[in-house]
């Protein structure tokens, strides 16, 4: 069953969608594609309304668990406590170990980075471009949600000179490209809705029902493809999916602890993809070849071990003769790790992985939530409703014609209390 079932309409978007391989008017690109359905537009819409307010529902539910009045912080007010530190100390080493030049690995987080005043120093509205300590401040915030330190960050939230807003996205800058809080929910809602619809086409992943429904096809007197080619990860959606959430960013190196829990879950190690930002280059690469093509070419043909190989290992190292602990030892000393939550890997819909992939799919939801009750409580909000229309838009070949959309000038209908700042906004017809 697809997560949040029960209140989202997820076979809305599923029943209206086919997958298609190599299709001639999308640059030969494989993807699921709109059927030729009447009232699409409507549906897809209804789609889009009923996740925003199941997700505002959650929302309310999940802000009642924590301090319902959170008292503003003094500037120089300790607020992120030693545990929190503790907890968050992996993430925010990773961070700065792959940007040495910009933060020291040796301390995690220094007094004045766990004070209010960090934040108000660094989120006051102001002009001109990116600098490292705004870059620093947004890695920071991003972990705390990742790690659910909420009651930290609704104190912050109400002082009057902390805007989260300038941590949001680089489009306000000019030379930031990859940064912001957006990226977080961005790559947290992509992988939510891909992973969902696809986990509803059970002949793509499912080896039974593959054979099932070509069998039904060919009975119907309709083409149908090899089994192999019936393959959710030939996807142009399930493709840009996985670079989004796991890719190093093209050019030079940004911060990224975004993806820390996407390449945790899918076992991908850092630069394995690079992830161009451009329409013509998804078009033009994706859905066309195998993930296995799309890899970087220094990991090209190296071995990544997963969770089921080390049994293997294990058992192959025992009938040479070596005790478990001997065997284990030397596993650690040749640096042999599993890479990843799953079990089978490079296959997140495999029936093995199925509790793996409950977890996964509840975490991403936790960080929309998170997003969402942070920005109501900094005075800002979000409309969902066209972030998942734009998701859907991002992820399958969807016809122009399909939406409407709806531009204003800067500063009005409450403009500026969107945290996002859009200039247009899209919706279904």
């Amino acid at each position: 069953m697809a997560h949040q079932a029960h209140s989202i309409p997820w076979h809305i978007v599923a029943d209206n969608f086919e997958f298609i391989h190599w299709n001639p008017h999308f640059y030969g690109s494989t993807n699921l594609y709109l059927r030729n359905k009447p009232e699409m537009g409507k549906q897809l819409g209804h789609f889009t309304r009923v996740f925003a307010r199941a997700l505002a529902d959650y929302s309310v539910i999940e802000r009642k668990k924590y301090d319902a009045d959170p008292a503003i912080p003094d500037l120089d007010e300790i607020i992120i406590s030693e545990d929190a530190v503790k907890r968050m100390s992996k993430t925010v080493q990773q961070y700065k170990t792959e940007f040495p030049a910009r933060s020291s690995p040796d301390d995690v987080l220094s007094l004045y980075k766990r004070t209010a005043r960090l934040f108000v120093d660094e989120t006051t509205a102001s002009e001109g471009d990116m600098h490292n300590s705004l870059f620093d401040v947004c890695e920071q915030t991003k972990t705390m949600i990742m790690y659910g330190e909420m009651d930290t960050l609704f104190r912050l939230a109400t002082h009057p000179r902390v805007w989260f807003g300038r941590l949001w996205d680089e489009d306000q800058y000019a030379n930031s490209h990859g940064f912001g809080l957006s990226r977080l929910k961005e790559s947290a809602l992509l992988a939510y809705i891909c992973l969902n619809v696809l986990f509803l086409k059970p002949e793509l992943y499912d080896p039974v029902s593959r054979m099932n429904f070509i069998e039904e096809e060919t009975k119907a007197h309709r083409q149908t493809l090899s089994p192999d080619l019936y393959d959710y990860r030939l996807t142009a959606a399930y493709q840009h999916m996985l670079l989004y959430c796991t890719a190093v960013p093209y050019g030079a190196k940004r911060w990224e602890s975004h993806t820390y829990p996407h390449r945790e879950f899918f076992g991908i190690p850092r630069g394995m993809f690079e992830y161009v930002y451009s329409n013509t280059y998804q078009k033009q690469n994706l859905g066309r070849e195998p993930v296995s093509k799309l890899v970087h070419t220094e990991f090209k043909g190296g071995y990544v071990p997963g969770k089921s190989d080390i049994p293997l290992v294990l058992n192959l190292l025992g009938r040479k003769g070596l005790p478990a602990e001997l065997a284990l030892h030397v596993m650690d000393i040749a640096g042999y790790t599993p890479v990843g939550r799953t079990h089978v890997r490079d296959d997140p819909l495999h029936i093995s992985n199925g509790e793996e992939l409950k977890k996964y799919l509840s975490y991403c939801w936790k960080i929309l939530v998170r997003i969402d009750m942070l920005c109501k409580e900094n005075g800002r909000w979000l409309d969902w409703e066209v972030e998942v229309t734009d998701a859907l838009y991002t992820l399958f070949e969807i016809e122009p014609g399909m939406s409407t959309t709806r531009h204003w000038d800067w500063g009005g209908d409450n403009w500026e209390s969107d945290i996002s700042l859009r200039r247009s906004k899209r919706a279904f017809r």
